[in-house]
This record gives structure tokens, C-alpha cells and sequence, in this order.
């Protein structure tokens, strides 16, 4: 099977809610957990819900290594440990970022766990992590939504997007929490609510005493219908709302991937739909439980089927974009699924230790001439892009004042900001404004990508880069700004790509 048959420990979570089968504090594999209980290997084996649920569920095997192997209680071990929560967090907020969901129950948690996390880490991390510093280098911009954050004299994080409390409580109280820990993947449960669109969601109200929902007794036309798993059944979902004027139920058969809804016109059946599943053939579409539904309507009249049933649009799996895991969640994942026979080291190790400053994601310098095999090399592809940025912006950058060394400084920021919008179509080419502070590059979509001169340099190249602006260099050249399409596109905060330790998600 590709989903699960245990009954789940639905939301509530309490402050922080619960999405799926593993996001949530004290909640993985679609229970609730003791404190300090350790998950078993069939609690790791349970089939996350969708693409968020299966970041979350990587998010837990690194919390679950770093509570296991960071013990530590000095200054050292906190200042570690709190390091390698950060690392989990920025791997789990990137692939958040690049996801846009499909629909709005994924939509609605996405926004509010970014926003939790970041509120979380900035409040809890400190002094051992400057989150401001390393969300504006490693993530602002991925998402357009969610830009770089500002700093307040104490150093705390100031985000005018933030709206924390409103996100949360909309999750939870409208029953998108109950609904997305019910058991069903993210697709099924949005098939159960057909009849809601986003932004046009109402609170949760407790249902009527005798459950017969007539007209003048409830309407949840604009409210959540969760799937309820027939007792008899563990295959079996249900779900019963009155809907337009109308009494509404749908049953899903998680075997059969069969869903049918009826409506009901006093106590005679309406019309039913049928949404048969075909299971995907892509791995992670499996791995959700994803399927592509055929669907047909057959009317009734006088509650007995009439004529033939219509066939209706087919409603195609989800697409997700491919799950990115560092290194280190590669190499520790086998050993944690092992659940309690996970062996874990005494304290952090090497590899470990490189992985929660950072220091493994870094460039890193070429190896001795009897080495070559150690050497880390770019890629062709990462050479061709840099080469690309040089020919074509190369010459104006050398007569505004700038050195060659801050030349290949600026086109390896640009092939990180090409690489970490991949999949958005090649850069189609490079533009420098006319003051010379701001390089663009332009791709399929968006449309434009920005980065500024001064945050791609290191502290001392910025230094000889102010030296050029003050002696006049940047008034030698007027470059014209690329066209744009519409508005101006936000600058985005490109990493500091001299710095040896600048950590990649």
C-alpha cells in the first residue's frame, strides 16, 4: 500500500500545529509521541502524505540524530547543537521555498511553517546563529514572498510579511490540521472538498446533536469536510455535509482508490460522482499515494439512476518538485529508520562537525598537484555559465574599476543565483545597471533575477570596490537597465561567495 491504514492522532498539536503524517512537535508517523520516545522502524516506515509532509519527515530524522549525538552541556555543545538545528531548518525551509503547492491546505501550512521556523530559530538560536545574516545569504528570494529580512539594533529579525499568529490560527481552526493528519494524502483530501475555493474557508463549527443536518441546522458550504476512517474498515474514509441545500457524503476506498460522491435531494439520491484512481508510475507520486482520477456523474431522478454517466475532465496527480537533501541527511537516514536499533556516535564527528558549520558546502580549494582527485572542481555546465557571465559583462565590469579576481567573484554569484532558481529555464543573458550596483539576469521565469555588486563581494573585495566608486570608476561607463516586463523584480541577497564558510540548503 502506498499509504497508511493506522489510525492517526489528528489535530490538534497544540501551539504548534500538526500537518500530515510527521510535522508537529512530539508527532511523527501519524502518532503522537511521549517525550523523548523513540520512533520505530514502522513508525519511520509510515508514507508521508505529500511532498511537504516528506520534507518535514527529514526534518525529524535530522532533529532525531541531533538529539541522539548533540548531548553536550557546555557552552561548545550548545553552540554546536543549536548550529546543527539551523542546518536542519535552512534544508527544511529551501525545499519548502521552492514548492508552490497546488492547493490550499498545503498552501496555508507552507506559509505558516516558514514563518514559524524562522520566528523559532531567531528567538532560540542566539548568540550561536545570525539568522538574519544567513536567511538573507542562503534563502531570501527563493520564494519572491518571503525577501530579506531586516535586522533591528538588537540584531532581531523584522519581517513586514510576517503574519504568524493569522497563518497559524487559520490552519487550525478552519480544520485544514484536522484534515491534513486524517490519513489521507494531500490529493484525496482535497477531492472530499471540491466545493470549497481558497480565501472562501469558514471556521469549524460543532456539528449539529443528531447529525441530520437539515437546511436551517448547518451549512457547510464554505467549511472543511474531514475524512473520518470507518471503524470497521481501515481502508475506508467517509465524510457527510450539507452543501448548497444540499445533504452531501463522500466515501473513498484507499485500496481501490475508488471516491464517490453523493448528493442528495431530501432523501433521495441527486447525482453520484466517480473518481477512479490509477496509481503514477513517477517514484515520489508512488510514494504519496498519488493517482490520476477518471471521473463521471451519474444524475438520478426520483432517487434511480437516468441515462448514462458523463464523463467529467480528468484530475491529474499532483507534480512535486524533487526532494534535495544535503549530504549529511543521505548518510544519516539509513542508520535513524532503523528506528531503536539506530546505532549513533558519543558525540558529533567529523563529518558531523563540517556539516553544522557549514564548512561542507563551501567551495573548496584545490587539492596538491599529487591529489588531483581531491580537487573540487565545477562542473562543465558551472564553467560554461560563468563564462557566459564574464563575455558578456566582463568588459564593462573591468572599466568600471573592478579587478578580475572580482570579476570571477560576481560570475560565481551568478551561477549560484542561476542554480538555486534551477529549473526556471537557462539565463538568456546578463545586465548591469546604469550606476553599476545591481546585476540582472534574466530567465524564462520570473522574467528577472537580481543580485546586488556589493553583496556577492567578500569584505575585502568590497573594500577595494568602495576605493573604485569613490575614485569615480562607476561614472566611466552608463550601461542601459534591462527592459522589463512588468514591475521591478525585488533585489535578492546573493551569498557572500568568498566566504569558506558560507552553508548551502
Amino acid at each position: 500500500m502506498s499509504e497508511t491504514t493506522r489510525p492517526t492522532a489528528p489535530g490538534p498539536g497544540g501551539l504548534v500545529p500538526r500537518f500530515g503524517m510527521y510535522a508537529g512537535p512530539n508527532y511523527a508517523g501519524g502518532r503522537a509521541l511521549r517525550p523523548g520516545e523513540t520512533l520505530s522502524a514502522e513508525d519511520w516506515g509510515v508514507p508521508p502524505v505529500g511532498f511537504l509532509d516528506d520534507v518535514t519527515r527529514n526534518h525529524d530524522i535530522n532533529y532525531t540524530y541531533i538529539e541522539k549525538v548533540y548531548t553536550g552541556n557546555d557552552a561548545a555543545s550548545r553552540s554546536a547543537r543549536n548550529q546543527a538545528l539551523w542546518q536542519a531548518d535552512k534544508e527544511m525551509l529551501g525545499n519548502m521555498l521552492r514548492h508552490q503547492p497546488g492547493n490550499w491546505l498545503e498552501a496555508q501550512y507552507r506559509d505558516a511553517a516558514i514563518k514559524a521556523f524562522v520566528a523559532k530559530a531567531d528567538t532560540s538560536y542566539r548568540p550561536h546563529v545570525d539568522v538574519v545574516s544567513e536567511w538573507n545569504r542562503d534563502l531570501a528570494g527563493i520564494d519572491l514572498q518571503f525577501p530579506s529580512l531586516s535586522a533591528s539594533e538588537s540584531g532581531r529579525a523584522q519581517w513586514k510579511v510576517f503574519g504568524l499568529v493569522h497563518s497559524g490560527a487559520t490552519y487550525t481552526s478552519t480544520g485544514m490540521e484536522s484534515l491534513s493528519t486524517s490519513g489521507v494524502n494531500t490529493q484525496v483530501a482535497m477531492l472530499f472538498n471540491t466545493h470549497l475555493r481558497p480565501g472562501h474557508i469558514d471556521p469549524l463549527k460543532p456539528s449539529s446533536k443528531d447529525h441530520a443536518y437539515p437546511e436551517t441546522d448547518r451549512n457547510d458550504s464554505r467549511r472543511i469536510l474531514v475524512p473520518k476512517r470507518d471503524p470497521t474498515n481501515p481502508y475506508v474514509f467517509t465524510a457527510e455535509g450539507h452543501i448548497d441545500g444540499k445533504r452531501v457524503t463522500v466515501w473513498y476506498d484507499q485500496e481501490s482508490m475508488k471516491l464517490v460522491r453523493t448528493v442528495y435531494s431530501g432523501d433521495q439520491i441527486e447525482s453520484e460522482t466517480t473518481c477512479q484512481g490509477h496509481p503514477v508510475t513517477d517514484e515520489q507520486g508512488k510514494r504519496y499515494g498519488y493517482a490520476n482520477y477518471e471521473v463521471s456523474r451519474l444524475n438520478h431522478v426520483n432517487g434511480k439512476p437516468h441515462g448514462d454517466p458523463v464523463k467529467l475532465p480528468t484530475i491529474k496527480a499532483p507534480e512535486t518538485p524533487p526532494l534535495q537533501e544535503s549530504e549529511h541527511t543521505r548518510a544519516i537516514k539509513p542508520n535513524v529508520e532503523q528506528g531503536q536499533d539506530a546505532q549513533f556516535p558519543d558525540k558529533p564527528t567529523t563529518a558531523d562537525r563540517a556539516w553544522h558549520s557549514g564548512e561542507r558546502a563551501a567551495p573548496q580549494p584545490a587539492a596538491p598537484d599529487d591529489h588531483p582527485a581531491a580537487a573540487a572542481q565545477p562542473t562543465p555546465s558551472q564553467t560554461s555559465q560563468a563564462q557566459q557571465f564574464k563575455d558578456q559583462l566582463g568588459p564593462k565590469l573591468a572599466q568600471l574599476g573592478m579587478s578580475e579576481q572580482q570579476i570571477n567573484t560576481l560570475a560565481a554569484a551568478a551561477v549560484k543565483a542561476q542554480t538555486r532558481f534551477a529549473g526556471q529555464g537557462d539565463v538568456q543573458g546578463y545586465y548591469l545597471s546604469k550606476d553599476g550596483s545591481t546585476i540582472a539576469l534574466r530567465q524564462a521565469y520570473p522574467p528577472l533575477r537580481e543580485f546586488t555588486v556589493e553583496s556577492a563581494l567578500g569584505r575585502s573585495e568590497q573594500g577595494h570596490w568602495a576605493e573604485a566608486q569613490a575614485m569615480g570608476a562607476t561614472s566611466q561607463v552608463a550601461v542601459p537597465a534591462p527592459e522589463r516586463d512588468t514591475q521591478p523584480a525585488p533585489q535578492v541577497a546573493m551569498p557572500n561567495t568568498a566566504a569558506s564558510s558560507a552553508a548551502r540548503v
